[in-house]
């Protein structure tokens, strides 16, 4: 797939198989547990020649490391990745401390295509914005990178500090900027998608859509409750949150189903505008790649961690033949 934008031909967008947060789960040939967003996961991604996905997050001192959640629970306290240096999240957790991006990407050295997700990507944090740019930059020309966040403001702000570095759009269904003040999910969803496909038509190489062939529904509530609340007041919760989900959940099942369709038409509209390449994540089940086949995608990322390691490896290098 060429992308013009940068003239050079990206095999990373030629059907390619993705490792969801590297290759994870049960390893019977080291008899351990491989936990996902680590070197050793990505290590071996990178050791089977399989390309691979992780998630960042930033610390104190600006250095981008492997992490989904900015809070990492640690004997039974909550450590926030941004608010300790990495040198202090080293003397703090120890083993359990997140590695570096550029440990990862240095290891790496150009043998398979990595995608960055920042999930602590905020438009005002400049220093985090510019280090990112930089680390990516310096990277890219021993291989092939790419860059995607939820954040279409992010995305437009650093998409001009990137050279020769793939830049992706995520869209589905997550928190937005709307939820903080309280609109309704539907709406919220609604309008980060079509927020996202804008911004993607306008200045990203891919769009990363979320699988659709299994829909996944999220409870949202506004009655909260604490380890000091008694059971009486429990059960009552429990009680109107049953009400609420009875009484609306046929009415947000049919507002997303039809969101979920109108995101297909608009993809599928982006796509033919742009010619630019369609990736999808996250698919787990082997049935969900036929219902995938007619929606112009060029990549998937993949997550068979649930099979263990070994298996994870031998699938992604089947579905390659």
């Amino acid at each position: 797939m060429l992308v013009k934008r940068l003239n050079k031909n990206f095999s990373i967008l030629d059907k390619e198989y993705i490792a969801h947060k590297g290759i994870y789960g049960y390893s019977y040939k080291l008899k351990k547990e491989i936990e996902p967003n680590t070197f050793e996961s990505c290590k071996i991604a990178i050791d089977n020649g399989i390309s691979l996905e992780c998630d960042i997050r930033n610390t104190k001192d600006n250095i981008p490391v492997l992490s989904h959640d900015n809070v990492i629970i640690h004997n039974n306290e909550k450590i926030k990745v941004n608010k300790y240096t990495y040198e202090e999240l080293q003397n703090i957790l120890g083993k359990k401390a997140p590695s570096k991006l550029e440990d990862v990407l240095k290891y790496n050295d150009g043998k398979v295509g990595v995608i960055v997700d920042a999930k602590e990507a905020h438009i005002f944090y400049s220093k985090y914005r510019d280090n990112l740019a930089k680390l990516l930059n310096r990277y890219s020309t021993k291989g092939e990178v790419m860059l995607q966040s939820f954040n279409p403001f992010f995305m437009l702000s650093i998409r001009g500090h990137l050279s020769n570095v793939l830049t992706g759009q995520l869209i589905c269904r997550a928190k937005t900027i709307l939820d903080s003040f309280r609109a309704p999910k539907s709406v919220a969803n609604i309008y980060e998608r079509l927020i996202s496909l804008i911004c993607f038509i306008a200045r990203t190489d891919v769009i990363n859509m979320e699988n659709h062939s299994d829909i996944k529904w999220q409870k949202r509530t506004r009655f909260f409750i604490s380890k000091y609340t008694n059971k009486k007041v429990k059960d009552k919760r429990k009680e109107l949150l049953e009400k609420l989900d009875n009484t609306i959940y046929k009415g947000r099942k049919r507002l997303n189903k039809f969101a979920d369709k109108l995101q297909l038409k608009l993809v599928k509209f982006a796509h033919e505008l742009t010619k630019k390449p369609v990736l999808v994540f996250t698919i787990e089940k082997d049935e969900d790649f036929g219902k995938m086949e007619d929606l112009y995608i060029v990549d998937y990322i993949v997550d068979f961690s649930r099979f263990g390691v070994e298996e994870y490896i031998s699938k992604i290098k089947k579905l390659r033949k």
